[in-house]
């Protein structure tokens, strides 16, 4: 009688036990909810997130489907399973049936299956400008992502948690399929122009501006890792001799020099590149020929606190705001005090030492120049911008000119197209070795047409070799497509 008693008591504990964990799996499992009136549970597909579109009203993200197998775990689903899968995955499949729930597996395609169930999954992965705008990557959607509405398949159980046998589920779209969303700046049409332009560019960043509103057009960041360069800083270089160029022109100072390669400040020896001697040089010379010595002895006259005026009202090292809570740190500028040693003087007046920049701010500077000395920071909002008079009209005019000269007499004659190119190119010392040779970041900052600015263009790439090389045939290449829209 004893033995007995122990016998039933162990039997009502093993089927308590599976009960147990039956209810548990059910009420854990992260496909599972189970209902307020415990009669069902619902096995979640899919979440849909705030809609992004471009300025011409086409989808940035949510664009892509993915397709989801529903497998019930009964005999019917079990013989459809070759349909959809390989040997190997339906035993796997086949074993986590066992346990006596639904199956999720995302198939690559649609088949004509009866009993499994097979539904749409909205994906973002075909997302535009992806390190700007996936939340893995930082982007936008970090920024403004909303729940909007859910896709699941909803089945009745019993008291215990079993399915009950028939229901094949209900599909349940809670406003899956809402349109709701915001429109920020983006062209996709040129997003894909400056993806296709930077195909063979391995490690930088490729920004097209609105040159009038410094709205972002299209943004790349190309590279192996989820950094988005072009909003990361990085040692600018000669780009910012545009930057000093303007900084001399409102304040009337156009020195002569005479380039002998080298140049002395302090105890400090700076030079050309490759040793170059330029001769007599006037700025616009200076600015073509990219000429250190020039820039050197040029930011000596204009001094720390007219160069850091300058900067200032350009919001260099300072954050922008790219919409609405999303704000960036464009990168780091020197105090009037750091400036105040002759040598890290001399050395911003040819954009290094304690000078960084991303593309993406740079880019605003330069469509400063653009749009007649008015400054906006960049943007991805399409609404009205808010925009600063920061230098002339005729310090503006003259800088074109001066860009112009650059492509026509100077470092940037591989970006000409057309007669209607415009910019300045840099070979920047990062200060950081691989290998015991120093990484270059190389540089191509212009604006396009010459005559009319419409678009601000930027191409930096990381570990290059010069400026002209490496960025001027992408702008060449940008500015080519962009004439033909």
């Amino acid at each position: 009688m004893g033995k007995r008693f122990i016998t039933l008591i162990c039997v009502f504990a093993v089927i308590f036990t599976g009960l147990a964990g039956r209810c548990a799996y059910i009420a854990l499992g992260n496909a599972y909810q189970i209902s307020d009136s415990y009669n069902s549970y619902t096995l979640n597909i899919g979440t849909l997130y705030t809609n992004i579109y471009d300025r011409t009203g086409l989808k940035i993200n949510n664009n892509a489907k993915r397709y989801i197998a529903v497998i019930r775990p009964n005999e019917k689903c079990l013989n459809e399973l070759e349909k959809l899968f390989n040997e190997e995955e339906s035993a796997d499949i086949t074993e986590e049936l066992s346990q006596g729930y639904p199956v999720l597996r995302e198939v690559d395609k649609k088949a004509d299956t009866q009993y499994i169930k097979i539904l749409e999954k909205i994906s973002d992965d075909n997302a535009v400008a992806k390190h700007l705008i996936k939340k893995e990557y930082g982007g936008l959607e970090q920024y403004v992502s909303e729940e909007l509405g859910t896709l699941s398949v909803n089945y009745s159980v019993d008291a215990v948690g079993r399915l009950l046998t028939g229901d094949d589920g209900t599909i349940v779209n809670d406003d899956y399929d809402s349109n709701d969303g915001i429109i920020i700046s983006i062209d996709s049409k040129i997003q894909k122009i400056a993806e296709e332009a930077s195909k063979n560019l391995p490690k930088g960043a490729v920004v097209i501006m609105d040159s009038e509103s410094s709205q972002i057009l299209a943004s790349v960041s190309k590279g192996d890792d989820y950094v988005n360069r072009a909003i990361s800083p990085y040692a600018v270089g000669s780009v910012f001799k545009l930057i000093v160029c303007a900084c001399a022109i409102e304040n009337n100072i156009n020195p002569i020099f005479n380039c002998t390669s080298k140049i002395k400040v302090s105890d400090t020896e700076f030079h050309c590149q490759n040793n170059k001697s330029h001769g007599i040089q006037n700025i616009k010379q200076a600015l073509a020929n990219s000429c250190n010595c020039y820039f050197v002895n040029l930011a000596l006259k204009l001094g720390s606190e007219k160069l850091v005026k300058t900067a200032n009202d350009f919001d260099f090292g300072k954050a922008f705001k790219l919409y609405e809570n999303w704000s960036v740190k464009s990168g780091t500028f020197p105090t009037k005090s750091e400036l105040s040693s002759p040598g890290q003087l001399a050395l911003i007046g040819f954009g290094q030492g304690m000078l960084t920049d991303s593309p993406m701010h740079f880019a605003a500077a330069v469509s400063c120049i653009a749009d007649g000395g008015n400054y906006s920071s960049p943007t991805l909002d399409i609404n009205d911008v808010e925009e600063n008079k920061i230098i002339t009209e005729k310090t503006a005019r003259t800088l074109r000119e001066y860009m112009r000269y650059v492509v026509t007499d100077g470092t940037g004659a591989n970006a000409e197209y057309e007669g209607k190119s415009a910019g300045k190119t840099a070979t920047a010392q990062s200060g950081i070795y691989n290998n015991g040779t120093e990484v270059l970041n190389t540089w191509f900052a212009g604006f396009y047409p010459y005559k009319n600015p419409k678009y601000t263009i930027v191409i930096m790439r990381e570990d290059g070799e010069s400026g002209a090389g490496d960025c001027c045939p992408i702008y060449r290449a940008i500015v080519e497509k962009l004439d033909n829209i």
